[in-house]
C-alpha cells in the first residue's frame, strides 16, 4: 500500500515536471518596423508577419518558413517578397497552417469601427493571426480597429501569452484619447503586450507604463520565455524606440525583470 502511494506521488511529480517543461518554451522575437515581426522557436521554425521591408529580414526565406500578411495595405506587405516566398503563407485571409512544431490560424476582424460582424474571411480588411509555437500562444492583431472584440473572436483567441498590438493609428481610429487599443487588450488579458507601429508615441507608451509593469529592450531581437510570463500583463517596448522610451519613462530592461 505504502509502495503504491509512493509510486503514485512520483508519477504525479514526473507528469507535473513534464507539463511545466512543455509550457516553459521560448521564442526569439525580432521586431523590424511598423508591424513587421519574425518569430523563431528553439527548433528553428520561423514565422514572418507583415513584411514590408525584406532588406531587414534576419535571413533569406526558406521553404520551411511561414509568411503571414494581416491585410492589403502597402505598409504591411511587399508584393515581390510575397510572390517569391518559398514557404507556406496566408495572405489577408482566415485559414490554417499546420507545420511540425507550429500551428497557425486566422480570425476575421475589422480595420475600422465602421464595420460590423460577420467580417469577410477572405480579403477582409484585417486578419488576426494566432501562432502556437514552443508552448507559447502569440496573437498578431494587425491594424485592428474594432471598438471591442466579439464573443466569437475572444473564444477563438483563447489564452494569449504574447499580443502584438497597435495603440496609435488614425486609420483605425485608435489614439490615446479613446484608448481603443488598451480596451481591446483588457478584453484579451494577454501575459505580455508588445506594441507595433506607434511604439515611439510618448503618450501611449506613458499610459501603458502606468497601467502595466513596463520594460524596454533597445535591441530589435529579444528572447521571451514562458517562465518569464505570469497572469499579470506586462508591457515590452522592443527596438529603436525603446532607447528613448527607456530614458523618458525610466523603464527597466527586459533582462532586469
Amino acid at each position: 500500500m505504502k509502495k503504491s502511494f509512493i509510486f503514485a506521488v512520483l508519477f504525479l511529480l514526473i507528469c507535473l515536471t513534464a507539463c511545466n517543461s512543455a509550457a516553459a518554451g521560448e521564442i526569439t522575437l525580432i521586431y523590424s518596423e511598423n508591424s513587421q515581426f519574425e518569430l523563431i522557436d528553439e527548433a528553428g521554425n520561423r514565422v514572418l508577419i507583415d513584411v514590408m521591408n525584406p532588406e531587414v529580414v534576419s535571413a533569406p526565406p526558406t521553404g520551411t518558413d511561414i509568411l503571414l500578411t494581416t491585410h492589403q495595405h502597402p505598409d504591411h506587405l511587399n508584393a515581390s517578397f510575397i510572390s517569391n516566398f518559398p514557404g507556406e503563407q496566408l495572405f489577408a485571409q482566415v485559414g490554417k497552417i499546420e507545420h511540425p512544431g507550429v500551428s497557425i490560424f486566422g480570425i476575421a476582424s475589422a480595420h475600422t469601427d465602421a464595420e460590423n460582424p460577420p467580417f469577410p474571411e477572405i480579403n477582409g480588411t484585417n486578419t488576426i493571426y494566432v501562432i502556437d509555437m514552443d508552448g507559447l500562444r502569440i496573437a498578431h492583431f494587425g491594424d485592428i480597429g474594432q471598438d471591442e472584440l466579439t464573443p466569437d473572436q475572444l473564444e477563438a483567441l483563447g489564452e494569449v501569452d504574447i499580443a502584438l498590438m497597435q495603440f496609435v493609428n488614425s486609420y483605425s481610429q485608435m489614439d490615446t484619447t479613446n484608448q481603443k487599443g488598451f480596451n481591446l487588450m483588457n478584453q484579451v488579458k494577454p501575459k505580455l503586450v508588445i506594441p507595433t507601429h506607434g511604439n515611439g508615441n510618448m503618450a501611449a507608451m506613458g499610459y501603458a507604463s502606468e497601467i502595466w509593469p513596463a520594460y524596454a529592450n533597445p535591441s530589435n531581437s529579444v528572447i521571451i520565455r514562458g517562465a518569464d510570463l505570469s497572469k499579470e500583463t506586462k508591457f515590452l517596448i522592443v527596438g529603436a524606440a525603446a532607447n528613448s522610451m527607456q530614458a523618458l519613462l525610466d523603464l527597466p530592461g527586459w533582462g532586469d525583470k
